[in-house]
């Protein structure tokens, strides 16, 4: 299960280090290829082949034309690339994505159970301010379960 956050670089030739931590457990799983893309152009997500592979087969159930799903099909494929870890557990990270979500050098990367995002430290921060679990969030949260 990947879960935590750790501090990590993007070199010159714009591979994202992963962090120790998530590169034994993403070995463990069997996994090296990757599909590095995002949602929205604020933050990148690393996506195990497999994983990656369910969520594009929800892509194609219906409906197929329903105007968000075009949307995030369109925005995913923009920012995706498929790239395979290297033997010093790095992955690319495409041109947009680096430019549009500011990642260069120190970054941040989270683990979100099945898959890594990727932030720009000072962006993430940012966010974590202006946009705190509320009290709605929470009563949100206690229907589901949490």
């Amino acid at each position: 299960m990947l879960a935590g956050s750790y501090p990590a670089k993007v070199d010159q030739k714009f591979r994202l280090k992963i962090p120790a931590k998530f590169r034994r457990e993403l070995e463990e799983m069997g996994h090296t290829s990757f599909y590095v893309t995002s949602e929205d152009g604020r933050c990148g997500k690393i996506y195990p082949e497999a994983v990656w592979k369910g969520l594009a087969e929800k892509l194609k159930e219906p409906p197929r034309m329903a105007p968000a799903k075009i949307r995030l099909e369109r925005n995913l494929d923009y920012y995706g690339v498929s790239t395979q870890m290297d033997s010093q557990g790095r992955v690319l990270i495409p041109l947009f994505l680096r430019e549009d979500a500011q990642i260069a050098g120190e970054v941040l990367v989270i683990g979100r159970l099945d898959h890594l995002e990727v932030w720009n430290i000072e962006i993430f921060r940012k966010d974590l301010k202006e946009q705190p679990l509320t009290d709605a969030d929470r009563e949100k949260l206690a229907e589901y379960g949490f």
